[in-house]
């Protein structure tokens, strides 16, 4: 893995990892070191903000607390049963919202409850986030916010071993758009 110093990724590699372009071995190196390091989760977001399409941004004022408070209204629906398994999901579905990528933990994985971090990919510049965990009645068990692409679950959460949970994470983008990773699953290993 290239580093800029034995601390940081290059920007040749980070470029590299956005286009999809690094090894299996790289990719996971990456990743890796980008759950420990907020100063290269930073350069990825920045590089994938200079990537993104520009946009006008003169109704800011008005959208953000629209949109704010489309995503709450969305978030506090009643859950419907969405998933095959008849687990509850929020609101409606997320037909028609623009989603974008989990990296951790992967999909259906058993994880130790010592080792349990989110990790998602960024939304751009600005994007706030809201991460939800539940349990498979579909009761929140917790949810943070940040602007960050990552969070760790706080020691006072008590995720009971062998139990299924469902995480996913709502973003409010600086433009008054919003996006979702959809509901992702993952297990405490017994």
């Amino acid at each position: 893995m290239a580093l800029t110093d034995p601390q940081h990724l290059s920007p040749e590699l980070i470029a590299a990892y956005l286009a999809h372009e690094t090894s299996a071995e790289e990719h996971r190196a990456a990743q890796q070191h980008l759950v420990a390091c907020t100063a290269c989760r930073r350069d990825v977001a920045e590089a994938v903000a200079l990537t993104a399409d520009p946009r006008p941004r003169r109704w800011i004022a008005i959208g953000i607390p629209a949109a704010a408070a489309a995503v709450a209204l969305f978030l506090l629906l009643p859950g419907q049963a969405g998933r095959p398994d008849g687990m509850a999901t929020r609101g409606p579905g997320t037909e028609g919202v623009r989603q974008f990528s989990t990296v951790m933990p992967a999909e259906k994985a058993p994880i130790s409850v010592d080792s349990l971090m989110f990790l998602w990919r960024s939304e751009g510049r600005g994007a706030h986030y809201v991460l939800t965990v539940s349990d498979e009645n579909g009761d929140v068990v917790w949810t943070a916010e940040t602007s960050d692409t990552s969070l760790v679950l706080p020691r006072g959460v008590d995720l009971k071993s062998g139990h299924r949970y469902y995480w996913y994470v709502d973003a409010l983008l600086d433009d008054a758009r919003s996006s979702t990773t959809g509901v992702r699953e993952f297990s405490i290993r017994p």
